[in-house]
């Protein structure tokens, strides 16, 4: 492992590769100004180190803010993993998940990591078996399991409040909402948002899974070309990151986007030209971060009572910096980042 100095003003960046097993990642850590960082470990076919480093660095910085805003005691870090096909034997990927335990470990409880995009509670278990900085084991193993269910949770509570911001209406009766990705976070949004009676409309690179989605929960499925550019009220980008683009803004005919994933716009400025558009960008660490309120609290010591507790302020939170944006005219996500900065900055002090 070799650390290095990045542009993003991270702690520490270590890249692996084990001889053994051929699992190779990265582990990006943002900040431990609050606690230890905590994060997701990804696994996705990146084009390259390069590719998966950047997302290491871009993933690790929004870990930092979420769980800074969240109110948590811990900082910002994610794992990412480069699948190069080697996973998918179920022998080969448990030892690989060993050796990345044996990585974590050797951080010395700096990094704590949990389930994310392309790994699953089970994943965790051989993660376990190298180190104790784990969280999101299968509930039988006593851990909290996916985490999904309680991010999709906060999504909706986000979606709720700026659709209140933005009309005044107290429910999400008739209000369209597209998600975009129905992995697992999407198609648990898509089932809270037919539960408060919103026309909801699917989409996802796996077309049967869009329309299996569909027919469980009494949506219409979408192709994902041109998705953007459908007529709805709320866009929730509930895939993987950088999927909303300035060149993009004048297609969109959305008045909201509140969504899962993490770093759905392609830049700050991004959400600048989005107000401009008179569109209301929800910051996605406000609007995503019941997840890692859920598997947090096997770190932070908190009971079920506890996090839900914690969700519930994490919504009202959000409902609270749209509001202050709102009164003072600037964009939520310099309002969110400020406030995220500043409890920071009080901790270093």
């Amino acid at each position: 492992m070799s650390t290095i100095d990045t542009e993003f003003e991270h702690e520490q960046v270590e890249l692996f590769c084990d001889a053994a097993t051929g699992a190779t990642g990265i582990v990006a850590i943002h900040s431990t100004a609050l606690g230890p960082a905590m994060g997701g470990l990804r696994l996705a076919a990146y084009a390259g180190l390069t590719a998966a480093t950047t997302d290491a660095l871009r993933l690790s910085r929004a870990m930092t803010l979420k769980n800074a805003a969240a109110g948590l005691d811990l900082g910002g870090g994610k794992a990412v993993l480069l699948d190069d096909g080697g996973w998918a034997d179920a022998d080969a990927r448990a030892a690989r998940m060993r050796a990345v335990g044996a990585v974590i470990e050797r951080l010395g409880g700096r990094f704590v990591t949990a389930e994310d995009v392309g790994t699953t509670p089970e994943d965790m278990t051989g993660i376990a078996e190298a180190t104790r900085h784990v969280a999101g084991q299968p509930v039988e193993r006593g851990g909290r399991g996916d985490p999904s269910p309680w991010t999709a949770r906060t999504v909706a509570g986000a979606i709720a409040a700026a659709v209140r911001q933005q009309d005044g209406a107290e429910t999400l009766a008739g209000v369209r909402i597209g998600v975009l990705g129905v992995g697992h976070v999407g198609r648990h949004v898509v089932a809270l948002m037919r539960e408060q009676g919103a026309d909801v409309l699917v989409a996802d690179l796996d077309t049967s899974r869009a329309q299996d989605v569909a027919e469980r929960y009494g949506a219409e499925a979408a192709p994902v070309a041109g998705f953007l550019a459908l007529e709805m009220d709320v866009l929730a980008p509930c895939a993987l990151g950088e999927t909303i683009h300035a060149e993009h803004i004048g297609d969109l005919r959305c008045r909201v986007i509140a969504g899962a994933a993490n770093n759905p716009l392609a830049g700050p400025d991004t959400a600048h030209a989005l107000a401009g558009a008179g569109i209301l960008y929800v910051p996605d660490f406000l609007a995503n971060c019941g997840g890692i309120i859920h598997v947090g609290a096997e770190v932070l010591g908190f009971d079920d009572a506890e996090v839900e507790r914690r969700i519930g302020v994490a919504v009202d939170h959000t409902a609270t910096v749209l509001e202050q944006a709102a009164v003072s005219g600037a964009v939520p996500l310099d309002v969110a980042v400020a406030e995220a900065r500043a409890r920071i900055a009080g901790a270093r002090r």
